[in-house]
């Protein structure tokens, strides 16, 4: 059986507490209903705060913990509830950044969702591994801890010793793979097809927003993106967006990736595919026409773009993003 501990802070989700909690009882009544003489629950769990004292939720709503970190049994795994509000006094909570450190050097598993990798960031816990956070987070994150190999385009990594879900709702696809990992694939089935969970999900990058970055300082650049965003739909050549610039090629191309990250032929495919994704969210079904409203001519060569970048093909995102908002 799994002794689980959740860390809650002032400002963390009651989702991303109750939401696994309430998983793990359909995990231990699912057990207990196929195995009604010899019942060996899935796990046990305690709610922990540092001193043990209640804390207020994001919702303002209380949350009164079983008990401190002091005072609490030997976990086997840490779940670190995703925050919202100040994560920079989430990073300055030192006593449990020690006990994080001690209990994953005894052999805990560290488990953190959203803005609880964090947490496990500051602990030292993910220093060059993989990692993934909420995309929104992203830029704050590789800012605070270059050396993590964050990767925020993933929706779930699992290290071995620790565990990271991206997004805020990401407790759900958390604690159904840890019903996989600890328990068994039949087990996590059984709890997602009562809790109408989708399994499929395995990335972030169907919900992230292109993100036009002109904060680098390079108004010459800044003046090409402008230029590429006005003009979605036209053919601009690189030679062309150089001389806009007023540069040699060369010193172009390194400049725009310097500053963008991406090349122009890659940045004008980003603005593309997200003007394609606000035409399926405003109500658009058909491909052909959104292919030729953002630039394409070849309705298999925007599939296959839609999906590289996307994460999923069009037909999935129009049937995600339009049919659920419509029913």
């Amino acid at each position: 059986m799994l002794n689980i501990a959740i860390l809650a802070f002032d400002n963390c989700l009651l989702s991303s507490i109750a939401g696994p909690l309430d998983l793990f009882t359909v995990a231990n009544w699912e057990i207990k209903k196929r195995n009604k003489t010899d019942f060996q629950p899935f796990c046990r769990w305690e709610v922990l705060t540092v001193d043990g004292g209640p804390v207020v939720c994001f919702s303002q709503e209380p949350l009164v913990p079983h008990r401190s970190i002091g005072n609490c049994r030997l976990p086997d795994l840490i779940i670190l509830p995703s925050v919202l509000g100040n994560i920079e006094s989430l990073r300055q909570e030192k006593e449990a950044i020690a006990w994080l450190k001690a209990q994953h050097a005894r052999g805990a598993i560290i488990a953190s969702i959203c803005a609880g990798a964090f947490l496990a960031a500051e602990a030292g816990i993910l220093t060059g591994r993989e990692a993934t956070t909420h995309w929104q987070l992203a830029d704050r994150f590789h800012q605070n801890y270059p050396k993590v190999k964050l990767q925020a385009d993933r929706l779930l990594i699992d290290g071995g010793d620790y565990l990271c879900a991206g997004g805020t709702s990401a407790h759900q696809d958390l604690a159904i793979y840890l019903l996989e990992k600890f328990g068994s694939a039949e087990l996590a089935d059984a709890c997602a097809r009562m809790m109408l969970i989708d399994r499929g999900r395995r990335e972030q990058a169907p919900y992230i927003r292109f993100r036009r970055q002109k904060t680098h300082g390079d108004e010459k650049i800044v003046a090409v993106q402008r230029h590429l965003e006005q003009n979605l739909t036209k053919r601009t050549t690189v030679v062309e967006m150089a001389q806009l610039a007023g540069m040699v090629e060369r010193t172009f191309l390194r400049r725009f990736k310097k500053a963008t990250g991406d090349t122009p032929l890659e940045y004008l495919q980003r603005l593309r595919i997200e003007a394609a994704k606000r035409l399926f969210e405003r109500g658009e079904i058909r491909i052909d026409l959104i292919t030729r409203a953002v630039g394409y001519a070849d309705t298999s060569s925007f599939r296959r773009l839609f999906k590289q970048i996307v994460g999923v093909s069009p037909t999935v995102y129009r049937r995600r993003f339009v049919e659920l908002q419509g029913s």
